[in-house]
């Protein structure tokens, strides 16, 4: 009984584990093909001491949508001005195809050319 339930939950992680894609910069610029129901979970480094941030997401919203709000994690070190790392988590909700597009810098100073850029393109089946 004690096995058939170790393989159950196994057999419920992995398909649980399956449906959620990790992404980061080095993804940018390529194509995630996912189904509905699938997490993407985007880690990016970001730096709050210097007032930059992800900002001008653009993407559409009947294809994926965000989960909660971004978490950020102060570098391992502790640090006090390092960069850490901010989790963006979407949900894809629809069939379809969108671009995901993000840029870092000061949300302050439209005038400024982007200091990064994050940008996927998403099929959704």
């Amino acid at each position: 009984m004690k096995k058939s339930i170790v393989v159950l939950l196994s057999f419920v992680f992995l398909l649980t584990a399956c449906n959620e894609v990790h992404l980061s910069m080095k993804d940018s610029g390529k194509t995630i093909k996912a189904s509905v129901g699938t997490v993407l979970a985007i880690t990016l480094v970001s730096n709050r001491s210097t007032g930059n941030s992800w900002h001008n997401m653009t993407y559409d919203h009947a294809v994926i949508e965000p989960v909660g709000k971004p978490e950020y994690k102060k570098n391992q070190k502790g640090l006090a001005g390092a960069p850490g790392e901010v989790i963006y988590t979407f949900k894809t909700i629809g069939k379809g195809k969108t671009g995901l597009t993000m840029e870092y810098g000061s949300p302050n100073q439209k005038d400024k050319k982007a200091l990064k850029k994050f940008n996927v393109n998403i099929v959704v089946e």
